[in-house]
């Protein structure tokens, strides 16, 4: 079975609850996780990482976990990206998570079948358990030329030539230069202008802010790659509350559990413009100027 990656910080409560969503799905103790844990920053850190310490003995009594507690804090970046390649240096594919999600009942079986259905498509880049919450896709499993970073997986394969890239100061620029040079690439690039991920890209080269998602789009964006989605969300993302390292709030991406077990997985397609129309639109509604003042009004009250 893959093995699952878990990535966890200072937050005791999100863990508690994922690890509790783990325990209520289904062939879970066929799979071992393996558990990595970033160093404190303060005193406070301490005392939420010794109550996580806790949470992870107990889980341990239920499943077969491998745990890693650094002494020192490295960041998102380096915690997330060391912690997948030890785990790929072993294995050929892998399950990750973060601690602000919750998990459906069917979670890794779709996602174990799905990493094996597409191991050898050149194509299919990364497989997310996320799903949006766009009501006309909810028939069918979709591609889309974007990645996801609630509960996904993916081959060494892939990850080795991605972790390459993402080292590759002068690359990553030097494409950075030549989509800022085009407004068709740009607009490409933002999705057909429904997401500014240009200036997330900007803020990330810049060091405004501290996330390696957005050059693993670019990754995708400049070798014409896709990410498998499936039908109905497997995932519940519950880190839209403050918390965290981009301390934001917002329910946009709230999504209805999937209650039935699909697993027609679709051929790979060269045209997916029916379905990047249908998430485009969504994210112009809820991204877009009037969707950001509905979410502000949403942060306010709610």
């Amino acid at each position: 079975m893959t093995p699952v990656i878990i990535i966890l910080y200072n937050r005791p409560l999100h863990t508690k609850k994922l690890l509790k969503s783990i325990t209520q799905t289904k062939n879970y103790k066929k799979f071992k996780f393996y558990i990595f844990c970033d160093g404190p920053k303060n005193t406070e850190d301490i005392i939420k990482i010794e109550k996580i310490k806790k949470l992870i003995n107990n889980f341990k009594d239920k499943c077969k976990v491998e745990n890693f507690f650094r002494k020192k804090n490295v960041g998102l970046i380096k915690n997330v990206t060391d912690s997948i390649n030890f785990v790929l240096k072993k294995n050929s594919k892998a399950i990750i998570l973060e601690d602000d999600l919750i998990l459906n009942n069917f979670f890794f079986d779709f996602m174990n079948d799905a990493l094996s259905k597409y191991k050898h498509n050149s194509k299919v880049f990364q497989i997310s358990g996320y799903s949006y919450p766009v009501k006309s896709l909810n028939d069918f499993h979709y591609f889309l030329p974007l990645t996801s970073c609630w509960g996904w997986g993916i081959t060494s394969k892939n990850w080795k030539k991605f972790f390459k890239f993402l080292n590759n100061k002068k690359l990553i620029d030097n494409n950075y230069l030549k989509i800022k040079k085009s407004k068709s690439l740009i607009a490409s690039f933002n999705f057909n202008n429904s997401y500014d991920y240009l200036s997330m890209l900007e803020n990330t080269l810049n060091k405004k802010v501290n996330s390696w998602g957005i050059i693993f789009y670019l990754y995708l964006f400049v070798n014409d790659k896709i990410t498998l989605f499936p039908y109905r969300s497997l995932v519940k993302n519950k880190g839209f509350d403050g918390t965290g390292n981009h301390k934001s709030k917002n329910n946009v991406f709230n999504t209805k559990f999937n209650t039935i077990k699909e697993y027609k997985f679709p051929k790979v397609s060269k045209d997916f413009s029916s379905t990047n129309k249908k998430v485009i639109k969504f994210f112009r509604s809820n991204l877009s100027l009037y969707g950001k003042l509905k979410n502000k009004i949403y942060e306010k009250f709610f």
